[in-house]
């Protein structure tokens, strides 16, 4: 077995391998395989490598991160690493290809300096943990010494039904934002989540974004809030249409979402929620994901159920 580096000449039969092995559970997309990987600056190549079968096919692969983009005000990771993805073919397991691919990857990440590696939640990302649909990879990863830290989910809505527009109190009102919002929305989003959530905003202007995908909540002409819609015409794949093939139907998906501190308690919150719904469920889209949240309960009150799990892990690599 040669362990050679990540390339992008692979992509074709990394997605075959991801889809042989996960494709049921996370169909894969070559466009969504090379946005999220290929495309991102933080992917570690060192950290990143294929394992290649004496016949020349390709047995298994390890994507590892650190955090790359220091231009930006912020920094993501915590000082830590991330372990995109690793999928090995069935046929070769047991032969200790995921080991010497992870401790590759592992060596690199320490190597680098970073003290923690995740499993998933990097930026572009798969999935945010562990999914629960493959318990042997939580076993797997647990003898590995990494450590399950709490569950988050993705939910689901397939009714269409929604209460459409909804009036907010105070003078407050919601609309999809356009190009010449972006100054504001980035503002928006530096004052109030300076963190994740800004990254991804900046990327979505920087990749293509035109506003649609955002309803943006304002009060005198200020931004105080959002809810992100997503469907297929977006210009990116967001993480809650990651797994769009796996519905007969467009696939929409709801958030993140957030209120400005300074006016919560008016129930802005649910009622964007509401807004981004009735958006997409005007584009035609009935079938709505919100992905990676542990707010089972808030959502249940606009039908949202629990669809996929996931572990949050990590392993300390001092």
């Amino acid at each position: 077995m040669n362990i050679i580096p990540l390339h992008e000449d692979w992509l074709a039969a990394m997605c075959e391998l991801w889809n042989r092995e996960l494709g049921g559970l996370f169909p894969m997309r070559e466009q969504l395989m090379r946005q999220n990987t290929f495309q991102d600056q933080n992917v570690y190549a060192a950290g990143s490598k294929l394992a290649v079968d004496d016949e020349g096919r390709l047995a298994g692969f390890v994507i590892a991160k650190i955090w790359q983009e220091e231009q930006r005000s912020m920094k993501l990771g915590d000082g830590g690493g991330w372990i995109q993805a690793i999928v090995v073919r069935s046929d070769v397991r047991g032969q200790g290809v995921g080991s010497r691919l992870l401790e590759q990857a592992e060596q690199a990440l320490r190597d680098a300096g970073a003290q923690l590696a995740y499993v998933g939640r990097d930026p572009w990302h798969y999935f945010p943990g562990i999914p629960h649909e493959l318990p042997d990879a939580k076993t797997w990863f647990a003898r590995k010494g990494y450590e399950v830290l709490y569950d988050v989910y993705d939910l689901v809505n397939i009714s269409g039904e929604h209460e459409g527009r909804q009036q907010y109190v105070d003078g407050a009102y919601a609309r999809l934002l356009e190009v010449g919002d972006r100054d504001e929305m980035l503002r928006f989003f530096k004052r109030c989540f300076p963190g994740r959530w800004l990254y991804e905003a900046e990327t979505y202007w920087e990749r293509g974004g035109t506003g649609r995908e955002f309803v943006g909540l304002f009060k005198d002409g200020e931004m105080i809030g959002f809810c992100r819609v997503n469907d297929d015409q977006s210009p990116l794949i967001a993480q809650n249409t990651y797994w769009a093939p796996l519905f007969e139907s467009p696939l929409g998906g709801i958030g993140p979402l957030g209120v400005d501190d300074r006016f919560r308690g008016n129930g802005y919150g649910l009622a964007i929620v509401k807004d981004g719904v009735a958006e997409l469920a005007s584009r035609g889209v009935k079938n709505l994901v919100i992905d990676w949240t542990g707010l089972i309960d808030f959502y249940a009150k606009l039908g949202f159920t629990v669809w996929k799990g996931y572990d949050l892990a990590k392993k300390d690599l001092r």
